[in-house]
């Protein structure tokens, strides 16, 4: 019996700097700041997406990443490859 390989994709922790950059390729545009965390908003096909991300000196954890991921709309193999 042979087991079959599937390809998870990993998410690892990353700077705060890295996402915001992902963000705005992606057309996301600064809307506040309060502290260190910025808030992020895109508008795409009548759907508001707001994301929040906390600048700290340390990475952003798995959950941090997952939690941006899923407000931002898009799939962990989108976000991988941005």
């Amino acid at each position: 019996m042979s087991k079959k390989l599937s390809k998870k994709i990993k998410i690892v922790p990353e700077k705060a700097g890295k996402a915001i950059r992902k963000l705005k390729k992606n057309g996301f545009v600064l809307k506040s700041k309060t502290g260190s965390h910025f808030y992020f908003y895109r508008k795409k096909n009548e759907k508001d997406y707001l994301v929040c991300i906390f600048v700290h000196p340390k990475e952003l954890g798995k959950p941090a990443i997952k939690n941006i991921i899923r407000n931002s709309g898009k799939t962990n193999e989108e976000w991988i490859s941005l």
